[in-house]
């Protein structure tokens, strides 16, 4: 069963009130052109699991489309917090859920093995098990009498990822496999949607199955966007844009600006080509691109 999907018809498979994951980290291999759908389609009150994200976060809350987040860390990295999302938390527009990282991924690895709980380390000693008593409880082992913590269960209606490649079976390769913490989501996930580079043919997954990163089974939509990741990073292939992250974040400061900037550069294109041209087109792509591969 073939699992290809245009963009417009694999954002409809998230809905009003989901809660969907999204992949990437930080300011590299987000599913920035599915989440500018979700936007231009007028998703709303979604909660969103990211365990380490940006962009794709601020995006989906400066449009309203945000109820709960559930995160480890929003940032632009150096740039500092992501700006929508800390006004958006700071005024109590959102609800914000904050773990650590490995208490997340506990959390969707419980859910991924149907289990009542996940046991870790992380979190022992600090004070975050406090902000979540219904879901990280304070544990000791009744054989060696050590402590641990047990996470319930993070249910996921849809993870959302980025990647290198596809067939149009579903089988999805990321190539190198470095974002380990997509393998979460995608697991724990009850649908998942994976934008990729490129579509690539059947055989090349069946000679080569070891790079297969996501098997067909896993997969429910796969979506051909080159450049889907822009403005973040796909690596090996092209980087961040820093200069649309540095015009976003100034322009962040001020309402105004940032509306003539959001309308003009995020939501008023109608198609993800239309996105990259006002972005620069061939121009900022040729710029991001990287040379050494």
């Amino acid at each position: 069963m073939e699992k290809i999907l245009n963009i417009e018809e694999a954002a409809t498979l998230v809905s009003d009130g989901s809660t969907i994951a999204l992949g990437g980290l930080s300011m590299n291999s987000l599913p920035m052109a599915l989440v500018r759908e979700l936007i231009r389609q007028g998703r709303k009150d979604l909660t969103v699991v990211a365990i380490v994200n940006g962009m794709a976060v601020d995006w989906l809350v400066a449009a309203g489309c945000v109820r709960r987040l559930i995160t480890g860390l929003i940032s632009f990295e150096g740039l500092g917090l992501a700006p929508n999302f800390r006004r958006a938390a700071e005024s109590g527009q959102i609800t914000v859920d904050e773990y650590s990282e490995f208490l997340l991924i506990a959390r969707l690895r419980a859910a991924a093995t149907n289990l009542p709980f996940m046991p870790t380390k992380a979190g022992l000693g600090t004070d975050i098990l406090a902000l979540h008593p219904e879901t990280t409880r304070l544990e000791k082992d009744s054989v060696t009498g050590e402590p641990y913590v047990a996470c319930t269960p993070l249910p996921v209606d849809v993870a959302i990822v980025h990647a290198h490649a596809a067939d149009r079976l579903g089988n999805v390769r990321v190539d190198p496999k470095l974002l380990w913490m997509d393998n979460e989501i995608v697991n724990a996930a009850g649908k998942t949607i994976v934008t990729v580079e490129s579509i690539i043919p059947h055989e090349d997954f069946v000679a080569e199955p070891h790079r297969t990163t996501y098997p067909r089974f896993l997969v429910d939509a796969v979506v051909e966007v080159p450049w889907g990741a822009y403005p973040t990073s796909c690596f090996p292939i092209y980087t961040h844009d820093k200069e649309f992250f540095s015009a976003y974040s100034a322009a962040a400061r001020e309402p105004e600006q940032f509306q003539a900037f959001w309308s003009k550069r995020v939501a008023d294109p109608d198609t993800h080509a239309s996105f990259i041209k006002a972005n620069g087109g061939d121009a900022a792509m040729t710029r991001i691109q990287r040379r050494d591969v």
